[in-house]
């Protein structure tokens, strides 16, 4: 019984850890060029052009290689599991060159 008590313990302190680290990795971002990319978008549409202009703001999460992730659209269940023609594109990696930290 100790060792269930342990394990769930255990995961229930690196699930809360690991959303802490993810909400303090977030961060207001700032445009400063203009930037498109390809997206998908699902359905019978397929992809789509996505633009962002200068001083966009945008939420986002830096990551290693010089891109940042933003979210360019919410969650839903039909993008759980694999993907399908409904499926979308929910995030976006930027080159660190077009974003700066919002102040």
């Amino acid at each position: 019984m100790k060792i269930i008590y342990t394990v769930a313990i255990t995961a229930s302190l690196s699930v809360t850890w690991g959303c802490k680290d993810d909400a303090k990795e977030k961060q207001d971002y700032t445009f400063i060029k203009e930037y498109c990319a390809q997206i998908t978008v699902g359905g019978v549409v397929g992809v789509d052009d996505k633009c962002f202009e200068i001083g966009d703001v945008v939420v986002g999460a830096k990551k290693s290689k010089g891109v940042i992730t933003i979210r360019i659209a919410d969650h839903l269940p039909i993008n759980e599991g694999p993907a399908n023609s409904a499926s979308y594109q929910e995030f976006l990696d930027i080159p660190v060159d077009y974003l700066v930290p919002k102040e």
